[in-house]
């Protein structure tokens, strides 16, 4: 008597290994279709380290000095969130590192380019300036020559960057110290010897102080707010501890940064829905009162339509974003381990942009 079983299994097998394919070329032809726009302006650079490995990207940040990528968030398993960085190499450090070829096409179906150098990726713990494991959700990242500020649950935390780019796979680098805020910054960034750190808003699950919402000149309700602190050497660490100005911007900001000519750039997103890249021309910026901010009054300036200069829609799950030598870098969490839908699309990689 003939064995169906065997024949049936493999029957299945190969009927939902043909839905998996179906899928995956049907999830591909949307992203590509949506977000045409974005993959025509992006240049694919490099895979984002720890990817696949349960790191839970938010942030990155390029020290230009040592030629280093830094790159924050949280561990899947619940485990101490860890900083990422990726070196580039020179040629005779190349045997040390792996070898990561760039592609411009989103679907990992183009030629590849087989230009870029060696480099070595390195995992790095954290600490709180007591010791203790730093647990964050690792919101932002961003350096001096000096010094590095990582974003903390009503503060932000201060480490050497020398101690940072010279770490070892495995060593853990304590912070010099924590600056304490009354808000827990969800992005930051240094720009124009300014430091940017903004407030993240989502309706019933990250809501903000009714102060925060403000209605802007072309009528429209920000709920979040932006604190712009400028250099100011007299201080510990290089920068002012009042801010200068506060910048009313949208909801779900998970990012800033700003272009070569002085364009503020925001990236927005939540959960699956479709990413923006705002782009606000700050020649556009009038001062449209005053906010209290650590008690004092300072100019208030609204990120709003009047001042918008392009809108760009991206793949979900852009996180945090930087701005280096005239493009814009974008990281995303959408092809980690958490959240996987992003591995189908060729996700999880470091684009760049002009814009």
């Amino acid at each position: 008597m003939e064995h169906k079983g065997p024949r049936i299994v493999g029957i299945i097998v190969l009927v939902l290994m043909g839905l998996f394919i179906a899928i995956v070329a049907a999830i591909n032809i949307y992203v590509n279709t949506t977000y045409a726009t974005f993959y025509d302006q992006a240049e694919k650079q490099f895979e984002i380290p720890g990817i696949n490995s349960g790191f839970i990207p938010q942030d990155l940040d390029y020290l230009d000095s040592e030629d280093i990528w830094f790159f924050s968030g949280y561990m899947n398993d619940g485990s101490p969130s860890p900083l990422y960085k990726r070196t580039n190499n020179t040629a005779n450090d190349a045997a040390n590192g792996t070898t990561n070829d760039v592609t411009n096409n989103p679907t990992n179906n183009a030629e590849t380019n087989t230009t870029e150098s060696a480099y070595t990726v390195t995992k790095i713990q954290l600490a709180n300036p007591d010791g203790t494991p730093y647990t964050d959700h690792g919101s932002a990242i961003t350096t001096t020559d000096q010094y590095a500020f990582l974003a903390a649950e009503q503060s932000y935390l201060v480490f050497d960057t020398n101690a940072l780019a010279a770490a070892q796979e495995g060593d853990t680098v304590v912070a010099l110290d924590r600056i304490n805020l009354d808000f827990s910054p969800a992005f930051m960034n240094i720009e124009n010897d300014a430091l940017y750190l903004g407030v993240f808003y989502h309706p019933g699950d990250y809501e903000t102080p009714a102060a925060m919402h403000i209605t802007t000149p072309d009528g429209t309700e920000n709920p979040a707010v932006m604190y712009s602190y400028p250099q100011d050497t007299t201080q510990p660490y290089g920068f002012a501890r009042i801010p200068a100005a506060v910048y009313s911007i949208p909801g779900m900001i998970q990012g800033t940064c700003q272009t070569e000519s002085g364009e503020i750039v925001l990236s927005q997103s939540f959960g699956a829905n479709s990413s923006h890249l705002y782009v606000y021309s700050q020649d556009n910026l009038v001062q449209t009162g005053t906010y209290l901010a650590d008690g004092v009054d300072v100019a208030l300036y609204c990120l709003d339509n009047t001042s918008l200069t392009d809108d760009l829609l991206a793949p979900p799950m852009l996180e945090g974003i930087e701005s280096e030598d005239g493009q814009v870098y974008v990281t995303d969490e959408a092809a980690s381990n958490k959240y996987l839908f992003g591995k189908l699309y060729g996700a999880g990689h470091v684009y760049s942009l002009t814009l």
